[in-house]
């Protein structure tokens, strides 16, 4: 299993030389499993993979949306696999609104939001309803096991296992006063465990300016806890602030690490072997 991160950015895209170092783009992340490439998210950066994606024999891959708010589905119509005929995607989501899949994505590149009209696309398109609380297989080897986060219209999370490895794939989730003993039960001994860092505990609570309760996200604090609680191996911080340059990152990760030891703040190019 072969882990790498396109876009680590939360709520919109912040290009600058204030965050080049940890990167601009939202949310996207690739997975490869054997022969299989297995993507979550289509935030900007799923931009950077399809240009990377063309430059490979692929010509086939699994894309899973955690939930529809713009920075996770934005680059989807700038994913350029999806304009060649020869590719093929089979992309999941949930139901949201009342809204399939489909029409969630339709709409994003619907006149005037866009020139190119879903339907228009010349890439075969297959979309499957998943449910927050479900199991299911890709081929013969991959296993793919979700669990409901706490966020405005929902979320999910993504558990995939692979030849007795295991990535846990957690943003943009609100973590309450207790532990989310589903989100640990999903977690339990992942070898990678991505979490929604995007607040301090300071920030969170209002120490430093608005609190941020109940605006759908985490801190590293409580995914060190999730972490720990799990046996999760490896901790990942994910979904920066766009506040956060990358000075302030770095001092988050510093803090982390001594918290759970084996802890990384995402960056794009981030790669993980397993």
């Amino acid at each position: 299993m072969k882990i790498r991160f396109w876009g680590v950015r939360g709520s919109i895209a912040t290009p600058g030389k204030e965050t080049a170092k940890f990167g601009g783009n939202t949310s996207c992340i690739e997975v490869q499993c054997g022969d299989k490439l297995l993507i979550f998210d289509g935030g900007t950066g799923l931009r950077l993979l399809g240009n990377h994606f063309a430059q490979t024999d692929l010509h086939q891959a699994y894309i899973f949306f955690s939930h529809f708010h713009w920075d996770h589905i934005q680059g989807f119509p700038f994913f350029m696999p999806v304009y060649n005929p020869k590719n093929s995607f089979v992309l999941f989501g949930e139901n949201k609104l009342a809204n399939t899949l489909e029409e969630t994505l339709s709409g994003q590149m619907a006149q005037p939001n866009f020139p190119v009209a879903l339907k228009q696309l010349p890439g075969r398109l297959t979309f499957e309803h998943t449910e927050s609380n479900a199991q299911f297989t890709i081929g013969n080897d991959i296993t793919i096991q979700t669990c409901p986060l706490n966020h405005p219209s929902g979320a999910t999370s993504f558990k995939i296992t692979y030849k007795n490895k295991v990535f846990v794939y957690a943003s943009d989730h609100e973590h309450t006063d207790k532990l989310d003993e589903r989100l640990v039960q999903h977690s339990e001994n992942a070898d990678v465990l991505v979490y929604d860092s995007t607040y301090t505990e300071e920030e969170y609570y209002g120490v430093t300016g608005q609190s941020k309760k109940g605006w759908g996200h985490s801190t590293w604090n409580e995914g060190v806890k999730v972490a720990k609680a799990a046996k999760a191996k490896k901790f990942v911080l994910f979904h920066h602030d766009p506040l956060h340059d990358d000075k302030f990152i770095s001092s988050i990760e510093k803090k982390a690490k001594k918290a759970h030891k084996d802890s990384i703040a995402a960056h794009e190019g981030l790669e993980i072997k397993l």
